[in-house]
């Protein structure tokens, strides 16, 4: 089916390499340009954006925790909401004149005052739930370090008292602030569709109190045919990824250090240093790669027996998942979040209890003896990324979105001109 050309506006915020959702924002941008769309990027200005046709337009905006002194304030005020990034966006709407704004995590440096000036204009806006911050102010979905999801309740003083942004009083309360403050204003009413990459994040949201129609099934994915698979076993297992504790780390490292499996560990973060100095003291037969991307990273999922993904989080859509089967390889997953929805037990890997040490281990080195059961893991892994994760198929099921939203509003049914109380908005 032939599709009109659309002229779509994506909006973040960073217009370069720093996470899966960026990555996803990459991909997408790349694959509707190549459909013959007219794509532009919309980001606050940073000197590590890639090129973009529209980068005179990106606004300047503060970094909340990187000000100090009276800035600080400034900072928050604008954290809530950025007039400079409203204003910008204004001036960049108005020249554009786009069909649709599909937006990202504008959330703490754009802010929705994107969403106010597309809804001003009548621009239907489409957002894609990369993270828990719809339902909770901290956005990653922990308290003290558990797993938490009582905020999903729209009791956001929750963040506060128990200080979930970085164990701090003041950047929980601004965080909090921000929280009420989009749920009281209805800023999310903008959104006419939220494409949610699992159904466990499809699921929070409507327990949120956002309708079930304003939300939809759109799983991440990944151009498969430009990945070479490798069904041969390696002899390693590799996690690829951010070193942070909510990623299961020290979890995996305990594991894999009784097992005395070799492990490769490709990433950085905060548990950097911990991380070196536990090798070091227990000898564990670990290496670790540092960051890695491109060809190197590539080289890394090709030599492996299987991958690890151990959060310790509600994860949403793990990218580190999609490569892994793009790349033949098995995939042992925690049983968390939308984890148990791409790794189906006993078909393209294993899913083990969440913190479980004993289990971890053990069935890491049923994993590792059972070479025949890795390369038929693995095949089945392709199988199903060619078939259900690739990213022709996501980029057709995004553009039927985008025109099915686009219909809505020129036939004046759209939801943001109709805001019926608490439930168009996360509660």
């Amino acid at each position: 089916m032939a599709h009109s050309k659309m002229k779509i506006v994506l909006a973040n915020n960073y217009y370069y390499l720093l996470g899966g959702c960026e990555r996803v924002l990459f991909d997408d941008e790349g694959a509707l340009v190549a459909a013959g769309h007219d794509v532009r990027p919309f980001a606050p200005y940073d000197e590590r954006n890639s090129p973009a046709i529209s980068a005179s337009f990106f606004p300047h905006v503060s970094d909340y925790m990187a000000a100090r002194g009276i800035g600080r304030a400034q900072a928050a005020v604008n954290l809530v909401r950025s007039t400079s990034a409203g204003r910008a966006f204004a001036e960049f709407l108005d020249d554009f004149r786009p069909d649709i704004v599909h937006c990202h995590n504008i959330y703490g440096r754009l802010t929705t005052a994107v969403l106010d000036e597309a809804r001003r204009r009548r621009i239907p806006v489409v957002l894609t739930v990369h993270d828990h911050k719809l339902t909770c102010p901290a956005y990653l979905g922990l308290r003290q370090g558990e797993p938490c999801q009582l905020c999903t309740d729209g009791g956001y003083w929750r963040c506060l008292r128990w200080k979930c942004h970085k164990e701090s009083t003041a950047a929980s309360f601004v965080y909090t602030i921000e929280a009420y403050y989009n749920r009281l204003s209805k800023k999310y009413d903008a959104v006419s569709q939220f494409l949610c990459p699992s159904r466990f994040m499809q699921a929070e949201l409507i327990e949120s109190g956002i309708q079930e129609e304003r939300t939809v099934y759109h799983p991440n994915a990944i151009p498969v045919t430009a990945y070479s698979p490798q069904f041969e076993p390696g002899n390693y297992a590799l996690y690829a990824g951010r070193l942070s504790p909510e990623k299961g780390i020290l979890t995996m490292m305990e594991a894999f250090g009784q097992a005395r499996i070799p492990l490769r560990i490709a990433g950085s973060g905060p548990l950097d240093a911990e991380i070196r100095d536990l090798v070091e003291r227990r000898n564990l037969p670990v290496t670790l790669e540092g960051f890695c991307d491109g060809p190197r990273l590539a080289q890394l999922y090709r030599g492996a027996a299987f991958v690890i993904v151990p959060s310790e989080w509600y994860e949403n859509a793990p990218m580190s998942i999609l490569e892994s089967f793009a790349h033949g390889k098995p995939v042992l997953a925690s049983d968390i979040g939308g984890n148990p929805e791409l790794v189906v037990d006993h078909e393209v890997g294993r899913v083990f209890p969440v913190r479980n040490v004993s289990r971890l281990k053990e069935m890491a080195m049923q994993m590792w003896t059972d070479k025949d059961g890795l390369r038929a893991m693995g095949r089945r892994a392709r199988r199903m990324a060619e078939s259900q994760y690739d990213q022709k198929r996501r980029i057709s099921d995004l553009v039927n979105i985008y025109e099915n939203v686009i219909g809505r509003a020129a036939s004046g049914a759209e939801m943001p001109d109709r805001p019926q109380g608490n439930a168009q908005s996360p509660a």
